[in-house]
């Protein structure tokens, strides 16, 4: 008995791995039959030969299916889709396929459709009908009316797979405490998750990408909840001698951006990786060529200039191709190329930079002249690196991205002290999108001295009577002048 037991064994686990092996198989047909569907029911009402076509075979796929499995549902889960608990590794040529679906989903505030044996050809049409009122301009933060009927409706052998939320009723921070606890909690993992990474690669070890990811996915939810708080933790930047705060900062600048320009979930999700691993080709330069102060001679400067290509090769080289490794390693190029065509590294085609390219681009800029850099030389303020970054709307930066970037920011950033007209200091806490020039405030000290708590204010609060504004800004100031060290500050909460 024991000489057949090593066949029966092997037999079965050549089954289980052939099975496997047909369900990604179904699970990518599948998937790509329903993005099909998808498209067609924008474009055909269900009596068109060509949508009943489509709607047959993705019924016989489904029938087919059920001769494998008992139930298949299409979800996603982390922005990867799957079937059943099969991730579908659907390659370049599906993944307007896979973005389309989760754009979908996201819309309906669902993470998939789940289709029972059992299902008819009719019901399948009366579903696809339904969704052919999906509007492409549906806000996928407001639960939309068709996404309320489909999950009110008996639909027989079909259901739905609840979206996850990021935090349970009882975990979701509340109070500005919390808030700012959260802020710090992801905004610290972040920088820890850069510095591992970039430790992994330095000694050639194998390199977890898909942590940096996770985190990335934390910093979005937090930026679409209220990046207030992940906005005031910037200013640390000039604290960091390893930069992995820098990578961190272009992520959340870069993501609230984003964020304006309306895109998706899973869109704010690729730029804020592809943000993060911006200069990942670094670390190929050597330490005293980054270091260095001062002008670089031609032979340095041309070593520094290398990194692009540097981190296109390390990402080929750390990620499997998806859409987060295309993304990225388009991002650590460009990066440094300007839209009237100079910059690095060269190319003689003239191609137009990509939107993510051109986002990470103005968020680099910035947070490298406000940071350790730009600090090397002299204390520089930081209204005075917004109106340098004006001077180059139209040939470094993009003129609209450059006006967005700076409605994020604000005139006075995040982290600029200012005195006031009522002689009292305060530092700038979050911009005011509204009104630029008046954003809101943290005052710490008046003639007499410093607050024991600081107190939040906002410029646009005005006097009942006379509706004058109780507060007014005079001018920036310095916060070494007044031994004022900002980071504790932000730190000491």
């Amino acid at each position: 008995m024991n000489s057949t037991a090593p066949p029966t064994q092997a037999a079965t686990v050549r089954a289980a791995e052939m099975n496997r092996q047909k369900e990604l198989e179904l699970g990518r047909n599948l998937a790509y039959q329903f993005y099909i569907m998808l498209r067609m029911c924008q474009v055909y009402s269900p009596d068109n030969d060509n949508f009943k076509h489509q709607l047959d075979k993705f019924h016989d796929l489904l029938i087919y299916g059920f001769e494998i499995v008992d139930s298949i549902t299409l979800h996603i889960s982390e922005s990867n889709l799957f079937l059943n608990d099969v991730r579908l590794k659907m390659g370049l040529d599906g993944h307007l396929a896979t973005r389309y679906i989760q754009e979908t989903f996201e819309k309906l505030h669902v993470a998939g459709f789940r289709f029972e044996n059992g299902i008819l050809h009719s019901t399948l049409s009366t579903l696809f009908e339904a969704l052919s009122d999906l509007d492409a301009t549906d806000d996928i933060d407001q639960p939309t009316e068709l996404g309320k009927k489909i999950s009110e409706t008996d639909i027989p052998f079909f259901g739905l797979v609840p979206q996850p939320t990021s935090f349970s009723s009882r975990s979701k921070p509340k109070t500005i405490t919390e808030k700012r606890k959260l802020a710090k909690k992801n905004y610290f993992a972040a920088i820890n998750a850069v510095g591992e990474i970039t430790a992994q690669v330095s000694s050639k070890k194998l390199v977890n990408i898909s942590k940096i990811k996770r985190i990335v996915h934390l910093l979005v939810d937090q930026i679409l909840e209220d990046e207030t708080y992940l906005m005031e933790l910037t200013i640390l930047n000039h604290l960091d001698h390893q930069g992995f705060a820098h990578s961190v900062n272009v992520c959340i600048y870069a993501v609230s951006v984003g964020s304006r320009l309306s895109f998706t979930r899973p869109e704010l999700a690729e730029l804020g990786f592809a943000a993060m691993v911006h200069d990942i080709g670094e670390l190929e330069i050597p330490d005293e060529l980054l270091g260095k102060q001062g002008e670089l001679d031609a032979t340095h400067r041309e070593h520094t200039q290398e990194h692009p290509l540097h981190g296109v090769e390390l990402l080929v080289g750390l990620m499997p191709i998806d859409r987060y490794a295309a993304r990225a390693m388009l991002v650590a190029f460009e990066h440094h190329k300007n839209i009237d065509g100079s910059g690095y590294p060269y190319i003689e085609r003239d191609t137009e930079i990509n939107l993510h390219s051109q986002i990470v681009a103005i968020c680099d800029y910035f947070d490298k002249l406000t940071g350790r850099e730009g600090r090397q030389n002299r204390e520089i303020r930081f209204d005075e690196v917004v109106m340098e970054m004006l001077k180059y709307s139209g040939t470094k930066f993009d003129p609209l991205l450059l006006k967005i970037f700076i409605n994020v920011i604000g005139i006075y950033p995040t982290g600029t002290l200012l005195l006031l007209d009522t002689e009292e200091l305060a530092v700038v806490i979050s911009n005011n999108p509204e009104d630029i020039f008046r954003p809101r405030l943290r005052v710490i000290a008046n003639r007499n001295g410093l607050f024991p708590k600081p107190i939040v204010v906002e410029l646009t609060a005005r006097e009942s009577a006379t509706k004058k504004y109780l507060r007014n800004i005079d001018h920036v100031v310095d916060p070494e002048k007044y031994d004022i060290d900002i980071s504790r500050l932000v730190l000491g909460e």
